[in-house]
Parts: structure tokens; sequence; C-alpha cells
């Protein structure tokens, strides 16, 4: 139905602007034939290449355009976000903007030099980025990557207590929280805490237990120490760094190598300092692989952030959280990336994997098959979400939603 909509306003807009034999509908193409031949003849007669679909997934027309050297105009929705600033063949636009659609198309056609760049780039790039040797050049310089970074390391370099490797040897369930406003919350007494103590400290062998924080190593200690707590595995800055047993010198290095794969950190720095709206954190909020800010709300704009980036954005997560904090980290790292990696490398399943949050930086623990527990104290960016089979909304503040969520999991605990 929608498909025969657009096709008779588009018959009617070609009546209406008496557009008969300069514009082509054909029936059906010979895709290994004509469509190739189509793109050709547009760029021998100095024509683009538009694509305003209100969002593409990955942008195949976008590389077949740039290939045979037509210029595009095309959504900036999906996929041709990151293939056209590669490319470089071309405007991003707005689908729903008339103004700027006919503005971009106008200076294409009316500008030879500027279609000659175009055409050019997008012939030499579209090889450069998108042709199957270069894809399997990557994809190979990416397994050898890891290869090297693979092999069998001594439990001294590993520096992990022996205590420590046995209990996570054996364990087959992890149990993860966040700490401010998930595990502790001062302002309602923390409650619930005591008695999850009580529970982690006779939980048996097969349940590592460990801590997912915003907190640098150091404020993650304050608290270990201050609660008394038995901690597995603490990972800190909001993913970036890992750290067994609450010890700082048994710091994961395998895993600060994964993060700084395509991590630039000085050049983003640089590339967001025109933002007022961005302030850098404290020194201690900072590490090699987590750029911090406070952000005025009323002024925040990520898109503005990913246009100031250009190709960067797309090696770097950006974490917005609490209405006023912004984390800006490797596009690997994430609380839930180091709980896949964990898991990996201790070999607990994920579907016994039990994580609990209050934000919106804990959101990415919350991804299919593991079983997510967000505490009643939510801040308003969890507000909408809804719960379901893996996902479970406690009443319950704090440590208490954390024992409400793992009950409903089959825990028990007394």
């Amino acid at each position: 139905e929608s498909e025969r909509e657009v096709l008779t306003e588009m018959l009617l807009l070609m009546d209406k602007y008496d557009l008969y034999g300069k514009m082509a509908m054909p029936k059906k193409h010979d895709i290994e034939n004509e469509v190739g031949a189509i793109y050709q003849y547009s760029a021998e007669k100095r024509g683009c290449f538009v694509n305003l679909s209100l969002h593409e997934n990955f942008g195949l027309t976008t590389i077949e355009a740039a290939g045979t050297g037509l210029p595009v105009v095309i959504t900036k929705n999906g996929g041709p976000s990151e293939i056209v600033p590669k490319c470089k063949n071309g405007y991003l636009v707005d689908p729903t903007d008339i103004g700027e659609v006919r503005a971009s198309i106008k200076k294409i056609l009316t500008d030879e030099d500027k279609w000659k760049k175009f055409s050019n780039r997008g012939i030499i790039n579209a090889r450069k980025y998108y042709s199957w040797s270069a894809h399997i050049e990557v994809y190979v310089s990416w397994v050898l990557d890891c290869l090297d970074k693979s092999s069998v390391k001594s439990r001294k370099e590993l520096n992990i207590e022996d205590s420590t490797r046995k209990k996570l040897n054996k364990a087959k369930r992890l149990i993860i929280t966040d700490i401010d406003g998930t595990l502790i919350e001062p302002k309602h007494g923390n409650p619930g805490l005591e008695r999850l103590k009580k529970f982690l400290e006779n939980k048996g062998d097969d349940v590592a237990f460990a801590l997912a924080s915003g907190r640098n190593y150091r404020l993650i200690k304050e608290v270990i120490d201050e609660f008394d707590l038995d901690v597995d595995i603490a990972v800190s800055s909001v993913g970036t760094q890992i750290y067994y047993g609450g010890k700082e010198e048994s710091f994961d290095e395998d895993w600060a190598d994964y993060l700084s794969f395509m991590w630039d950190r000085e050049k983003i720095v640089k590339n967001l300092k025109p933002l007022k709206y961005l302030t850098p954190q404290e020194e201690d909020a900072q590490n090699p692989w987590k750029l911090s800010y406070y952000y005025d709300s009323a002024h925040y704009d990520e898109e503005e952030i990913k246009n100031l980036l250009g190709n960067d954005w797309y090696h770097v997560n950006v974490v917005a959280s609490h209405g006023k904090f912004v984390d800006i980290l490797p596009k690997r790292a994430s609380k839930g990336n180091a709980i896949l990696y964990l898991c990996h490398k201790w070999g607990i399943p994920l579907t016994k994997v039990y994580a609990c949050g209050d934000s919106g930086n804990d959101t990415d623990m919350f991804r299919d098959p593991i079983n997510g527990i967000i505490v009643g104290n939510m801040s308003d960016e969890l507000r909408d979400l809804k719960p379901r089979k893996k996902l479970y909304l406690a009443d319950g503040y704090a440590a208490e939603g954390i024992i409400e969520g793992l009950e409903s999991y089959g825990f028990k605990i007394d």
C-alpha cells in the first residue's frame, strides 16, 4: 500500500511539472548489467545520486555511486553517515529538510570543480576502503593483532592472587553491580546492604562478585575498605579498567591493550575543546582510556560532538548519565563489554550473569542474555524502560533492590 501511494504521487508530480521524457521508472532492473550502467550514465551526464530514505541500514548504493564517480546527496541516518566521511564524495543531509536537500544538489550540479573533486574522491576512496581486497586486509590485520595479544601469560604477569584465581576458575555465576545509587545509597541509609553482605559472605565458590563503577580504582577501593566487601573483580572508570581481588597491582593489561585499538585520546581532547557546555572533570576522573566532562544539559548536543569528532566518532562511545556527566571512551570500552570479556576469560556463561544498576551508564550491562536488575531509585533516563524476561525493575532501593532482583532470578537470600 505504501509503495503504491509513493508511486501514485510520483506519477502525479511528473504530470504536474511535465517531466515526460525526463523521468524513468522501469518496471524491473537487470541487476548485473543495468544498475552499474545507470550510475555510469548519470556520472557521464554530470549528475548526482540522491537517496532520501529516512534510514539506511548500510548504504550499499552510496558505495556503488562512489565507485562509478557519481557524487551523492544522501540521508545522514544510518550507514551513509560512516561511508560519506570516508569516501568524501558528496553531502549528508536530513531527508526531511527540503531546503538542505535542494541546496546540496544545487552545489554539486552548478560547480564543476566540486563535482570533479567528489567524483575523483569517490572512485579512489571506494576502492581504498570498500573493495574486497581492502576489506580482507583490514580483517586479517585485526586477526593478526588478536593473535599477537592472545599469548598465554604466566601467573606472575597476570598478578592475580591464587585464592582469587581459584575462585574465578570455579565460578559458574557472576553478580556484578554498580556502586553509587545501586549498591550504596547514603541518602536513604544504604537499605539492604548488611543483608546483601551477609549473603555474599556465604554465597559459595560457584558465585563471583564484581563491582562496576564510573569511579576510578582508588575510589572503588575506598568503598571496598569502608564496607568490608569481599570483591573478586573491580571494573572501574565506566569499563575502561579491570582489577582482580581488590588489588591495584592486579590490573588486567590485556583489557587495556584491547581498548587501545583506534583510540586517539589527545586528538579527541583537541577536537572537543570549542564546546563551551563541556567542562573537564577533575584529574582523578580521567585515565588513558577515558575522557570525562561535566555538561550543561540546556546546551548539550550529541550530534554536535559527533560532527566535531568526524571519523573518530566511529571509534568512541559517548555515555551521558545523571543529567550532568558525560564520558567519552574507546568504542570497545563499556561495562557491558567488560562483562563479555570477563565471561570469556573465566568461562562464565552470560546467561548466569546478574547485572545491577540505576543509571544510564549501566544500560550497556542489560543486554541479552544477561539478567538485568534495575533498583527502585533509578535515575530519570531509565524511567521509560519496561520490565521483560531478562530485566527486573525492583521496587526496593539500592542493595534492597538488588536482593529483590536476585530472589526473582532464583537466589535464596536469608
